[in-house]
């Protein structure tokens, strides 16, 4: 990780001050036009703190240059080098608030990014924002100079609450916070109006920074520009369909083909039917860019998943919790779920995977799905539990498939839930979850490094409340239920894709190749250098989602695409439709990994690209399964000479409950490469 070298700005302390720590973002209440502004206005008080520019001496609206020199800083020597450029124009402060608010999200990002660097925050898969361990408990955190200072909250509370004079830090702080109206939901109205007295006077202590404060209420203050009439949602488009049966068949078939189609046709919202169900699709990179942004506060998921976890005795599992309850969750499970668990077993997975390729068979024909599933299958056995699962495999396999489509898609009626195959499978998963327990009674796990089940066991005796004993099977076996249906298929659609691209898995081998030559097995600094194995993958993903959109209820109402969609709406997120825009991805149907190269990166366009979903709920073990992946397939191509049985048939894809390769596609080897 690279480390910041420049001290820490107000742009920074601003963010922290602002990030709400229950929910893991920006407080809901710091609505983005405000937020624009205020990362500007905060990115001309840090150039006014260094003294490389002031407000002029008889008209304190005029901003002047100071000092042109940099200050080597990659977050504000850009804007300080934009506003030097522009130093024979004479501009009110007004106007580089304007200018910079344009690009506030970069600014934003930057900073992000920089308190990552530093190790103030942390961020997780699903873009939650947390202060790091230490900062959190300490209240303090270091800059350059190695000097523990204290958290900005604590400070900017004391300095309103006594009569300590603060910092010239803290006066622009001060004078930034109370000019965005942050104040208003950090504080009691009772306590505001304590201390209002207080603010303006610290306010005023600051000339630039007041001056600044000032334009930035003066911008809030203008009139919005009137908004689009919003449409009610019984004007909705629908998607044309049949009578009764609505639009079942079209989803049925190729759900994000269809959501393609229809949003090629309505636009990013629309109404979909299927029976009795009925939805309003939000599809495409606008609707991401918006569920990004907005699922905490519109979006909740206990209705599409709280009847999976109870198949399995659980009160609730973390893709049907919202909200704080959620982010504590994720904090909770989160290590079991990083790429560090899969870094210090991957000679471990590596094993796996190529005793798997031992038992193939030669010259015969091999289903590439089923392939996949069983090793990703023995490998999350082996590194999160130390258990083979090979003699539950099938029974794991059979209770996904059904529980999903039970309990979460629906296809199945409820009744199908007592199928003596059924019952039998769940008895099966009890078993083995009683074997993995087993195996991690204390005594038994003593000297031994943790495994996930040892993150689950730690978890339950920390926060028995959050993670009670009723609801540690599900959470045990959850990485097995998981995998088999999304790293295994990704797999498989990897492999068929390389084989079906020759030229593609000969660049692949020979990066391979060279880093057995280099490390003589997987390494995490050697898998970190694959470069055309990760954009193989990324173009995988691209082409063949394995969950194509989510399904959600709208907790609070909102506005999108000119439509209002009322509370208790259920809705379709069709997350992957971006995919298969040919604005963002030029000839999608092509499969091209040089559109992840740096001169190209379309997947870095806006709400383009997103196989692991949006939002809070975002894949939490994405990480790990991008490098499952990855260590997988490197192993198969330098150990296995493959090809495909039907090279000429177009590939069937099935949905059982996930896209996947459909039985038929089958491989075979010819011959293990170093025999």
């Amino acid at each position: 990780m690279s480390q910041v070298k420049d001290e820490l700005r107000v742009v920074e302390e601003f963010l922290l001050l602002v990030l709400d720590a229950d929910h893991g973002d920006i407080r809901h209440s710091f609505p983005l036009p405000s937020r624009a502004v205020a990362f500007a206005g905060a990115a001309l008080m840090d150039l006014a703190l260094e003294r490389r520019i002031k407000t002029d001496l008889w008209r304190p609206e005029i901003l002047v240059v100071s000092d042109p020199t940099p200050l080597g800083s990659d977050l504000l020597d850009p804007i300080l080098a934009e506003i030097v450029r522009d130093g024979e124009t004479t501009h009110e402060i007004a106007f580089w608030i304007t200018q910079l608010a344009k690009r506030s999200d970069q600014i934003r990002e930057r900073t992000l990014a920089r308190l990552i660097n530093r190790g103030i925050l942390e961020a997780d898969t699903g873009g939650e924002l947390l202060l790091s361990p230490g900062v959190s408990r300490t209240r303090r955190y270091h800059t350059t100079d190695d000097k523990p200072t204290e958290e900005v909250q604590l400070r900017i509370m004391r300095a309103l609450f006594s009569d300590d004079i603060p910092g010239s830090r803290d006066i622009v702080i001060i004078s930034l916070v109370s000019a965005c109206g942050v104040f208003e939901s950090m504080l009691s109205k009772e306590e505001l109006a304590q201390v209002q007295q207080r603010i303006e006077v610290i306010s005023g202590m600051d000339r630039t920074g007041r001056e600044i404060a000032a334009y930035i209420r003066q911008i809030q203050a203008l009139p919005p520009p009137a908004p689009p009439s919003v449409r009610p949602p019984n004007e909705i488009p629908e998607a044309e369909g049949l009578p009764l049966l609505g639009n079942v068949f079209g989803m049925a078939g190729d759900l994000r083909g269809f959501l393609l189609r229809e949003y090629q046709r309505h636009g990013p919202i629309f109404r979909v039917r299927a029976l009795q169900y009925s939805w309003v699709a939000l599809v495409g990179p606008e609707a991401n860019v918006f569920a990004e942004h907005n699922s905490a506060k519109h979006f909740r998921t206990w209705e599409q998943y709280h009847d999976f976890g109870a198949a399995l005795g659980a009160h609730r599992v973390l893709l049907s919790m919202d909200g704080p309850e959620h982010i504590r969750m994720r904090r909770l499970l989160i290590k079991g779920y990083s790429p560090k668990m899969l870094e210090s077993n991957l000679d471990l997975a590596h094993d796996v995977t190529l005793r798997a390729i031992e038992g193939w068979p030669q010259g015969r024909p091999i289903e590439i799905q089923r392939a996949m599933q069983q090793i990703i299958t023995e490998q999350i056995g082996m590194f999160c539990t130390g258990l083979s699962s090979e003699e539950y495999f099938d029974d794991l396999l059979y209770f996904l498939k059904m529980n999903i489509q039970l309990n979460i898609t629906k296809r199945l009626p409820k009744v199908m839930g007592r199928l003596p195959k059924y019952r039998r499978a769940r008895r099966r998963m009890q078993a083995f979850y009683d074997r993995i327990m087993e195996a991690h009674r204390p005594e038994r796990r003593e000297g031994q490094p943790p495994d996930f089940v040892d993150v689950l066991l730690e978890a339950n005796r920390t926060d028995p409340q959050l993670l009670p004993e009723t609801d540690l099977l599900v959470n045990v076996l959850a990485p097995y239920l998981v995998g088999m249906d999304t790293a295994a298929s990704v797999c498989a659609f990897m492999l068929y894709a390389l084989l079906k691209h020759p030229e593609i898995l000969e660049r692949m081998r020979e990066e391979v190749d060279d880093m057995y030559a280099e490390c003589g097995s997987p390494t995490p600094a050697g898998m970190r250098k694959l470069d055309v194995t990760h954009r193989v993958a990324l173009e995988t993903l691209r082409m063949y989602p394995v969950v194509p959109a989510l399904t959600r209820t709208v907790s609070n109402s909102f506005e999108f695409g000119g439509y209002r969609v009322p509370a208790g709406t259920e809705i379709m997120l069709g997350t992957t439709v971006g995919h298969h825009l040919p604005d963002y991805f030029p000839e999608p149907e092509q499969f091209d990994i040089e559109r992840y190269s740096r001169s190209r990166a379309e997947h870095k366009q806006p709400g383009a690209f997103a196989p692991f979903g949006v939002g809070p709920h975002r894949c939490i073990g994405s990480g790990l399964s991008e490098l499952q992946i990855a260590l997988t397939l490197a192993a198969i191509v330098r150990k296995a000479d493959l090809e495909l049985e039907r090279p000429e048939r177009e590939l069937k894809i099935r949905l059982s409950p996930a896209p996947h390769p459909d039985d038929s596609v089958r491989m075979r080897l010819v011959h293990r490469r170093g025999d």
